[in-house]
């Protein structure tokens, strides 16, 4: 129950099986409900621990008495239980929308993209730049990005509503591990597929991740292919070790060690799916942009600024 490995205990308290003897008093049980390991799967088992007496008074003829009680209640600001599982949510958001700025801001400066604001309307000359670099670029301001993006919504929920969080400073290191990545492989998909890539990443990160996280249901009363693929799903790995730092002392085998190792994991698969692919494009000669049209481009570029230079020139 400290480590969050159960929603429910039935307590068979001394003297029970003498109670339960004719003429004896009524046999009671303590029903310890377990809100820490998931707010819901602990009114699920509870839902099925009570009837279940029920039916063993009835087979022994003798009423159980049934005392439902809550096992280390919840701090007042856990949202019910519901805490760890948003701020796991915005934890992947920050990931996942963190690198879909970095995609777009980075290719509009690089010449890729078109920048546009309101009513203007840019577009910067290309960069011979390869897709590793590129890359490699988008990466680097990931891990700074997502770091900032955690520790501001962490600043409002904390400081300024007032969430419980014993540990703010592993929570934000652990949300800052887990938002980088989250950026790190949704950039991959980028680099590999283009523009495709935000809609797989969309559909790997966020869609699977919000039916197979356990966040809200738990993984046992899930069907069994969101049960199974829960195990490399980021939301899942991210939860369980915020889950660990907010409700359950931060401790190692109440899922911090298991999350922080598996979204370890899934950072070198990224790294690597990453490297891979955008190098072999490189190698193979397939480039963002030929380097004749880039010559081209700017040859054009310069001669429209020398027909028509800027005003007060």
């Amino acid at each position: 129950m400290n480590r969050g490995a159960s929603y429910a205990t039935l307590v068979v308290l001394p003297g029970f099986t003498h109670r339960a003897r004719p003429g004896g008093a009524d046999p009671t049980v303590n029903l310890l409900s377990n809100q820490r390991a998931g707010t819901t799967g602990a009114s699920l088992a509870s839902g099925v621990l009570t009837p279940a007496v029920k039916a063993f008074s009835e087979g022994i003829k003798t009423p159980v008495i049934v005392e439902a009680t809550q096992y280390r209640q919840l701090p007042a600001k856990a949202a019910l239980g519901l805490s760890a599982f948003y701020t796991s949510l915005l934890i992947l958001m920050s990931g996942f929308i963190g690198a879909t700025i970095i995609n777009s801001f980075l290719d509009g400066v690089l010449g890729f993209a078109p920048t546009e604001i309101g009513p203007k309307w840019a577009m910067r000359r290309p960069t011979l730049i390869t897709r590793w670099q590129t890359l490699l670029a988008k990466w680097g301001m990931a891990v700074v990005l997502t770091g900032l993006f955690v520790a501001v919504f962490l600043l409002v929920a904390v400081g300024i509503l007032g969430m419980d969080a014993p540990s703010p400073v592993l929570l934000w290191l652990y949300g800052w591990f887990g938002a980088a990545t989250v950026a790190i492989g949704t950039l991959a998909l980028f680099a590999v597929l283009g523009t495709p890539g935000q809609l797989v990443g969309l559909l790997l990160f966020v869609y699977l991740g919000l039916a197979s996280a356990g966040g809200t249901v738990p993984l046992q009363a899930l069907p069994s292919f969101f049960a199974a693929i829960s195990h490399a799903d980021p939301l899942r790995q991210i939860l369980g070790g915020v889950r660990s730092i907010l409700y359950l002392e931060a401790r190692a085998d109440a899922g911090l060690a298991e999350g922080a190792i598996a979204t370890g994991v899934g950072l070198l698969f990224w790294l690597g799916f990453g490297a891979f692919f955008t190098r072999r494009y490189d190698k193979a000669g397939r480039d963002r942009l030929d380097p004749d049209l880039l010559a081209y481009v700017h040859e054009s570029a310069d001669a429209y600024r020398d027909q028509h230079p800027p005003a007060g020139a």
